[in-house]
């Protein structure tokens, strides 16, 4: 009995995992070669998802609020790996989920990446409002965005491309990484150190 209780659990599980909504996301399509500084990023991480930041006039600035806000669809793929060829500057992932969700749905799909684990720790990040939204499966979301699709919020078209028969190169901007704020710092401090007092005692 226990058995087939957990059979039927994963046969569940697994078929909502079948029905997810998808978007498919890649450069190879559009063939930019995303740079950080001139040089093609490896590692890092590329993602989509969706985000209430309109302002991107300052990139730090932006940077900071999106790692406020951001919600990511599926799972995240990185520059250079696997799925990508081992070509460092070129990605290719997928991201599943409930389209539907109020989380998601009818927003702008977002594609967003950088050379960091995440938004908050990346010196150079993209943004790409793709003009794609998300949807409810009827019967079933699918989407694929590139590095073209819709307007660049953050990064530009410019440099060299490294690897031959590319369309060109596209340079993610500048942000630095978002650091707490000094006070924050100190006060976790003192705090630390009045709480090694008070275990002396």
């Amino acid at each position: 009995m226990k058995t087939f209780f957990t059979a039927t659990i994963a046969s569940a599980v697994l078929a909502g995992i079948a029905a997810a909504g998808t978007v498919n996301f890649s450069n190879f399509g559009s063939t930019w070669e995303i740079q950080a500084s001139g040089t093609p990023i490896s590692g890092g991480f590329v993602a989509v998802g969706t985000t209430g930041v309109s302002d991107f006039s300052d990139a730090g600035a932006a940077q900071a609020a999106l790692a406020a806000d951001w919600t990511q669809f599926g799972a995240a793929t990185d520059f250079g790996g696997a799925a990508a060829f081992n070509l460092n500057g070129f990605f290719s992932g997928v991201g599943s989920g409930n389209g539907g969700d109020a989380a998601f749905s009818g927003k702008n799909i977002i594609l967003v990446g950088g050379n960091g684990s995440g938004v908050a720790d990346s010196s150079h990040l993209f943004v790409i409002d793709t003009g794609a939204t998300f949807e409810a499966d009827a019967p079933l979301f699918a989407a694929s965005v590139d590095v073209n699709s819709g307007n660049a919020l953050l990064g530009a078209a410019g440099g060299t491309a490294v690897a031959a028969g590319v369309a060109g190169a596209f340079q993610a901007a500048p942000v630095g990484a978002v650091i707490p704020e000094p006070g924050v710092s100190v006060l976790a401090i003192f705090a630390a150190g009045f709480l090694a007092l008070r275990r002396r005692r």
